[in-house]
């Protein structure tokens, strides 16, 4: 782009006064000049048209259709032959005269009177009061020939007396104050017409005549662009800026509707994933609360068998003494019938303790089996593997959830406009961060359940199968107690080897009470454990009902963020379509401005022409045989408006007038 430096070379051809045409002097002869006479009505109608032609002296022949001629400032003869006028004078300078009929103007005047808000004649307005409003117009004359309207300036001149005329107003006109009158100028540019109104409150209503002067406009103009076009090339520069701004905009836009769409795609799985949880923390904390009802049953079974280890204890301690006196007695030979019948009560009691804390041992164990456990807590609602699995799986989906909300966060959190669904993103990343080590602290009691079943299956298994065998062994005891009895209360046997076999046994149920003593220690300290496993159930029941509360925290944040995702996807796509039609408007701003410094330049071209006028060659108005006009101009007069003089009989005055008078009264001015 280049900035240019545009001259019209051209001349002021003619002033817009006629003082010039008066008072040129003898040595500034042109071969011919013209001067066109046009007198209108008040409405702008033209009443007649005459020419006067300025030639230089000596012999003359000039072309015209004229009604009548006369040479004003000489004697000398005319000779008229149809267009042809010819003549010779000795004067440096001839004025003819002549009346042209049925001559079309180059412009269309018309000035209408409005008063009060009705239209009215010129003769009707003279000497009337009111809001007068005066409409001037000026169009081009399509039935005119030649280049005139194109290539001539008018101006025109209205002058409204100040006594009669207030409130003067107009636009686009110079008001000049001459004496008490206000005279208002408009400048009509060649190509060019006008349309414009004076308005003023009057009273007693006069006007002098309008006068409409038209010269040949042929201005020197010379317009230096080289700062416009350094202010057209910072305009350029800045739109295609604005452009690429435009289009990093757009393509920002897509990628943020798209994240957008995907941040919806992920939150809708969250509020899915959010909803499962909760229905599954709900379950699990049903299963708890099954849970820790048979937990009571099995500690209750386990209190029972506590009782139970106690009424062995008391009696296995009862055989002992017994044994221990038996031995005693026997050792004294003084063993009687009535010891030996306790002695076999006690036995059968101690062989029926033996077995019922073997079914309890039976049951303990199927209790504290942890796949039957599972199999309890699955027939109540709740698959522990199936929990833990979807602890597992929605932990990793809620991670990959963070990390996408966290990436969205990043990328709207300086985005003016959307702080409250930043705001939000960020409340819920911590809230699904807390979900996170709940769900991990519930896995991780799963796994400790199980561990613990698993620890408590074998020490039960072990207490059965002991029990088991405590039960076998104790019957064969059982049995030999009552075979002695039996033995002693039919005869008397050897007494030494009697207290022998005593000696033995008593030893050897010494032993048998100190493993019952041991059995009854490991009952003790499983029913103290069992209340460790409770409270570790109760913790697990409080914990699944924070799960709960969690997970319904989280499904209706979930649903929260959903409506706020949904909000965000919805203004993305606005985002989107604004950005889009910015981008294609300043694309479109881009292409038709590519080359503004080339328009711009033709359309200085066009103004410069219009306003400076055409350099064509000057054609006559009178004819156009005449090829050797130096001047034309117009002179339009309209009639005066005034009120009718009263009727006096006034004397007819013939006047003798000298050639400047008639010229001086030609132009209004004698």
């Amino acid at each position: 782009m280049k900035a240019l430096k545009k001259t019209i070379s051209a001349a002021l051809a003619v002033s817009l006064t006629l003082s010039s045409v008066i008072s040129a002097s003898a040595t500034d002869i042109k071969p011919k000049e013209e001067v066109i006479y046009i007198m209108t009505d008040a409405n702008g109608n033209t009443q007649n048209v005459y020419a006067v032609n300025i030639y230089g002296g000596g012999s003359v022949t000039d072309y015209g259709y004229y009604s009548s001629v006369k040479i004003l400032n000489t004697n000398d003869k005319v000779t008229v032959n149809e267009d042809i006028i010819s003549f010779s004078s000795g004067s440096d300078r001839v004025y003819l005269q002549g009346d042209m009929a049925n001559v079309e103007i180059p412009w269309d005047i018309v000035i209408e009177y409005i008063l009060d808000g009705e239209p009215v004649t010129p003769d009707f307005l003279a000497g009337k009061s009111g809001r007068l409003e005066i409409r001037f117009t000026v169009s081009e004359n399509e039935n005119a020939s030649g280049n005139f309207y194109e290539n001539y300036a008018l101006q025109a001149s209205f002058t409204l007396d100040t006594k009669l005329c207030g409130n003067i107003s107009t636009e686009g006109a110079t008001v000049a104050n001459v004496g008490s009158k206000k005279q208002i100028t408009y400048t009509i540019l060649p190509g060019s017409g006008i349309d414009t109104a004076i308005t003023a409150d009057v009273h007693d209503f006069e006007m002098d005549s309008a006068a409409i002067n038209g010269v040949r406009l042929n201005l020197n103009i010379n317009a230096d662009t080289s700062g416009l076009f350094d202010n057209i090339n910072e305009l350029t520069d800045g739109i295609e800026e604005l452009d690429d701004g435009a289009k990093e905009l757009s393509d920002g836009a897509h990628e943020l509707y798209d994240g957008a769409g995907e941040l919806t795609d992920g939150v809708s799985e969250l509020r899915d994933g959010a909803d499962a949880l909760a229905d599954g923390t709900g379950s699990l904390n049903d299963g708890v609360s099954q849970l820790t009802d048979g937990i009571d049953e099995i500690r209750d079974g386990l209190e029972a068998l506590c009782a139970r280890s106690d009424d062995l204890v008391n009696g296995s301690a009862q055989v002992l003494a017994a044994l221990q006196k038996i031995q005693s007695g026997v050792d004294a030979a003084a063993v009687d019938t009535e010891k030996l019948g306790k002695l076999t009560e006690a036995s059968g009691k101690i062989s029926a303790a033996i077995s019922s804390l073997r079914e309890g041992a039976v049951t303990l164990a199927a209790a504290a089996d942890y796949t039957a456990y599972k199999s309890v807590m699955n027939k109540n609602g709740l698959d522990i593997d199936a929990l833990a699995a979807g602890n597992a799986q929605t932990v990793n989906t809620l991670a990959a959830q963070m990390s996408e909300l966290q990436a969205t966060l990043e990328q709207i959190k300086n985005v003016p406009g959307y702080e409250e669904q930043a705001a939000q993103l960020s409340s819920q990343i911590e809230q699904l961060n807390g979900i996170v080590m709940l769900l991990k602290g519930s896995s991780g009691m799963i796994s400790g359940t199980e561990q613990y079943f698993s620890q408590l299956s074998d020490g039960a298994e072990k207490l059965k199968a002991g029990l088991a065998q405590l039960e076998t062994s104790y019957a064969e005891f059982n049995a030999g107690i009552s075979e002695l009895a039996d033995t002693l209360s039919s005869t008397l046997v050897n007494m030494s080897a009697l207290a022998e076999g005593i000696k033995a046994l008593t030893a050897q149920y010494a032993q048998l009470d100190t493993g019952i003593g041991e059995y009854t220690d490991g009952v003790a300290k499983l029913y103290s454990g069992f209340d460790k496993l409770k409270s570790g159930i109760s913790e697990l029941a409080n914990g699944s009902r924070e799960l709960l509360d969690g997970a319904n925290e989280l499904s209706e944040g979930a649903d929260k963020l959903y409506n706020g995702a949904g909000e965000l996807y919805d203004g993305a796509g606005e985002l989107v379509d604004g950005a889009d039609r910015l981008s294609d408007g300043t694309g479109e701003l881009r292409d038709k401005t590519s080359d503004i410094d080339d328009k711009v330049n033709d359309k200085i071209d066009d103004i410069i022409a219009e306003i400076g006028g055409s350099d064509d060659t000057i054609m006559s108005f009178v004819s156009e045989k005449n090829t050797n006009v130096e001047t034309v101009q117009f002179v339009i007069k309209t009639q005066a408006i005034e009120k009718p003089e009263a009727d006096t009989q006034q004397e007819e005055i013939v006047e003798h007038l000298n050639f400047w008078q008639k010229l001086l009264r030609l132009f209004g001015l004698y």
